[in-house]
């Protein structure tokens, strides 16, 4: 007898189980009660009845036979999401905004219970009868449309909601009412607590969304409360404060029009996003890009692995030994398992990261969430010597060696352990190792220097003892074939990122596939636990290459940021984040070459993301209300006619261009007095490493920039002082002088600059100004078989114009993205019929005659195409080089790159 109810306890034991998990994962919830501007007061306007995704739904908490609703069932979230009667509301561009940015396989269902003009005591279930005894006639009427409790309608709505989704959250728009309330925070605290436990939800996982009243900024006449609401999270922990800055008002300054609860919507989903670990930024492939709110926080429903201590023999230290290790939910004898060797900081043990990780927990939900490969996971001790405290002098060469010293430990001792005790693989695919900090950079050099033991490896905040790249990954294509998963992650604020960049560097230079994580946060276990929930979720299983880009949260900041400034940021897969402060502004775009519309947050910032944008130097332009300005974050360049910002995207063949440890020249600022324009002028000069105590005469490259340009260009968008540096130091090019020279003649430059009359002007110029001064000035020497002479665009016209009229004066031409216009025979066929009489006598004085186009998208292609054929036609000796890019900086560095290799040889 004893069996047979022991047999239907279990029984209902498991149906109550199977009936707990009946809830649909991904049908999410979320309740939303307020006063009028949750309950909605603007018209609901045409377009927010169209194109309503069904899969975004409204659980209906009235009877509304007028819309054929009824009361606990769901319908397609056409407004009203309220009442019956109610209008729109920031719940319907909230959930709205929500599907379009997450998974397919995700609903969201919505509850509202609101009543208009209440304060917040309504809804204190223990007390809104008192309350209740003072409300005016008007609103006890719609507080009998919820039976005469909206708390009480809430949770009962809640508590349906519950049989079918999961309540992800709680959105609150409320304070109007009790403005000046200084007791607001408490009482919201007395509400949210109660729906935690009504309705037993944990609030570390449920987080309150609350909203400001109309802003100050738009004349809210409640503005003064939002100094209230602001305060929030310090009596609520998980609540969250959206802001209402700029969001459209209404005529009486107390509730928002349409546009504006559109917009306050939209921001509440934007933080709702963020804390479920999506980015909002990109509806056509939603991505969980970090750990969602609640991922660390216990969930007694779930099945728990088993964490021991276990003591091991070390032949290495001489000692016996401890580690900590994890094994999964249902681990079994009869299994292989895969294992994660994790280990700790400079100052941890093998129990740092249970103390501030708690990695069992994270794990235990990522397996009840079918996001986990069984594995085990191994947490050493890291430092390999006999007294392996932590305690002491931490940093003492001897404890710092020591986890050098681990290594060995690890392979010959460690391992074989845990293979022998466990029921594991023990082959190099299913071993992954990875670590914070100090345990970070013995990750990177034991995997990387091993990979006949990992092929899974993973650094969260790098130490500096991470050895440099070129010694971890000497060959990088043996590497290639080797690693599974390499993954670098760090703070954005972290002191030690920069060895997690330069190592994602030259793994990005080399084109070793990895990921290159970066959040917001400094060197702690929040960004630490966050490296293990993504990292864990990668292991073991088929790598897909291609989504490597995707996994990071913050893109790298520009290096043509000016100082400290955090944006412009470049993602992994050279898309741009922008962000730019400018509340006052209606409009707001960014121009590279194509304009993208930014969106306001509600601090006013404007932000966009990019599609993907060519590496190496690229101009922009801000657009504020239609005006081009520069951008305040990032340096500045004379482009375009005009200063312009200017970004530098990395580029993976942009090797030659860096910035190296090689002797380097030197850039001078040079006024001179020219007798060619009889007025001030100035140019940049390079000087080659060794010039001031050289005795020998330099050949001279005299370098010009293209249209809307002038002589700063070659130096700061084109980095030629660099890319010589770089070509000298490797025996690639001569020593030379590179003058880069102002082609604006007078008031004609930009497009004029294109006509006869200027050209003529610059070679008056080139002739009897630059290079006259240039030759009593530095120590160069005076003849043309040390003479080159190149230019970009204008310049390259200009190198046709003057080098091929004074072809005995030069030994090298170079024209970079140029070529006679098609559509200008009055300028061109006087050159063509010059050079037809003329060719024997050019092709004599020019050692190189060097054309180079940025590929069909460069827009002087078809002139040069036709160019090049009548060059053919006239017997005249040239070569030709073709680089993608189109019309820009990238193609010309390396045309130089190129050219400046034939030079005076």
């Amino acid at each position: 007898m004893k069996s047979i109810i022991r047999f239907f306890a279990v029984a209902v034991l498991l149906f109550m189980g199977q009936k707990g998990y009946s809830q649909d994962p991904n049908f999410h919830v979320y309740l939303s009660f307020g006063q009028s501007n949750m309950e909605g007061a603007a018209p609901i306007e045409a377009e927010d009845k169209l194109n309503v995704d069904p899969r975004f739904q409204v659980l209906e908490a009235v009877n509304c036979p007028d819309l054929n609703r009824e009361m606990g069932k769901w319908y397609t979230a056409i407004p009203p999401l309220c009442r019956c009667k109610t209008g729109l509301t920031l719940t319907d561009n909230f959930g709205r905004t929500m599907v379009a940015n997450l998974p397919k396989n995700i609903k969201v269902g919505v509850v509202n219970v609101a009543v208009g003009g209440c304060k917040i005591e309504l809804f204190d279930k223990d007390n809104f009868d008192n309350y209740m005894k003072t409300a005016p006639d008007w609103m006890l009427g719609m507080i009998k449309e919820y039976n005469g409790s909206p708390y009480a309608r809430l949770v009962e709505m809640a508590k349906i909601a519950q049989k079918k989704g999961v309540i992800k959250g709680i959105l609150l728009h409320q304070g109007e009412s009790n403005t000046g309330d200084t007791l607001w925070t408490k009482k919201v605290k007395i509400v949210y607590d109660n729906l935690m436990k009504d309705l037993n939800l944990d609030p570390k996982k449920v987080p309150l969304l609350s909203g400001e009243t109309v802003n100050e900024d738009q004349n809210g006449k409640c503005a003064s409360m939002n100094k209230i609401i602001a305060t929030l999270p310090q009596t609520i922990p998980t609540s969250y404060v959206i802001s209402s800055k700029g969001c459209a008002v209404a005529p009486d300054f107390l509730h928002f029009n349409p546009a504006g609860y559109r917009e306050l919507g939209r921001r509440y989903a934007e933080k709702m996003l963020s804390l479920l670990g999506y980015k909002s930024n990109n509806p056509n492939d939603p991505f969980i890009v970090q750990a969602p709110i609640g991922f660390d926080q216990l969930n007694p429903a779930v099945p728990a692995g088993k964490v021991e201590t276990v003591s091991y023999e070390s032949k290495t230290v001489g000692t016996v030994r401890k580690a900590t290790v994890y094994t999964p939910p249902g681990y079994a004898k009869n299994k292989k398992y895969s294992v994660l060797y994790l280990l700790h900081g400079i100052g941890g043990d093998e129990k740092e990261w249970l103390n501030g990780g708690n990695p069992q927990i994270i794990l235990d939900n990522l397996y009840a969430e079918g996001k986990l490969e069984p594995m085990i996971v191994v947490m050493p001790n890291g430092r390999a010597m006999k007294d392996d405290s932590a305690t002491g002098n931490i940093m003492a060469p001897d404890k710092v060696q020591a986890f050098s010293d681990f290594e060995n430990d690890l392979l010959k001792d460690l391992i074989p352990f845990i293979e022998k005790k466990y029921s594991v693989l023990k082959d190099r695919e299913h071993r992954a190792i990875a670590g914070l900090s100090m345990g970070g950079g013995q990750s990177l050099n034991f995997g990387l220097t091993n990979l006949d033991k990992f092929a899974w490896i993973g650094g969260f905040s790098s130490a500096p003892n991470t050895k440099k790249t070129e010694e971890l990954v000497p060959n990088p294509e043996e590497t290639k074939k080797k690693l599974k998963l390499l993954w670098i992650s760090c703070g954005d604020n972290d002191w030690l990122l920069e060895n997690s960049k330069r190592t994602h560097d030259y793994l990005f230079k080399n084109n070793v596939p990895h990921i290159y994580y970066l959040e917001p946060g400094v060197h702690d276990f929040k960004v630490w636990k966050n490296g293990l929930y993504m990292f864990s979720q990668l292991l073991f299983k088929p790598v897909d290459e291609s989504s490597f880009a995707k996994y990071t949260v913050l893109g790298t900041v520009a290096q043509t940021n000016i100082r400290n400034a955090k944006y412009p940021q470049i993602f992994p897969d050279n898309r741009v984040i922008f962000k730019v402060n400018a509340p006052e502004a209606s409009k707001v775009q960014i121009d590279l070459g194509r304009k993208y519309d930014m969106q306001k947050d509600g601090q006013g910032v404007w932000n966009v993301t990019t599609d993907v944008i060519n590496g190496g130097f690229n101009y922009y332009s801000l657009l504020i209300d239609g005006v081009a300005v520069a951008d305040p974050s990032s340096e500045t360049f004379y482009g375009m006619s005009r200063m312009a910002s200017g970004i530098e995207i990395p580029k993976r063949d942009g090797d030659f261009y860096e910035l190296k440890a090689v002797p380097h020249g030197e850039v001078r600022i040079m006024k001179y007095f020219s007798k060619g324009t009889n007025s001030w002028r100035e140019m940049y000069v390079y000087t080659p490493p060794g010039y001031e105590t050289s005795s020998e005469k330099f050949p001279v490259l005299y370098l010009l920039h293209g249209g809307g340009e002038d002589q700063r260009g070659w130096s700061t968008q084109g980095k030629a002082n660099l890319i010589l540096d770089n070509l000298i130091a490797e025996n690639k090019a001569k020593k030379m002088l590179i003058v880069m020279l102002d082609g604006n003649m007078g008031n004609t430059g930009g497009i004029a600059g294109f006509g006869a009359e200027t050209l003529k002007a610059f070679e008056n110029e080139l002739k009897n100004g630059a290079i006259p001064f240039v030759e009593s000035n530095f120590k160069v020497a005076a003849d043309s078989k040390n003479r080159a002479l190149a230019g970009l665009s204008m310049g390259g016209l200009q190198t046709l114009y003057a080098g091929i009229q004074n072809s005995a004066m030069f030994s090298s031409l170079g024209v970079f993205s140029s070529g006679w216009w098609a559509n200008n025979p009055k300028l061109s066929d006087p050159q063509y019929d010059f050079m037809k009489n003329n060719a024997q006598t050019i092709n004599a004085n020019l050692k190189n005659f060097w054309i180079s186009m940025g590929g069909k998208e460069d827009i002087a292609y078809e002139n040069c195409k036709i160019m090049t054929k009548k060059f053919d036609q006239f017997g005249i000796k040239y070569s030709y080089s073709e680089y993608p890019g189109g019309h820009t900086w990238p193609v010309w560095r390396h045309d130089l790159f190129l050219y400046s290799q034939l030079l005076f040889k």
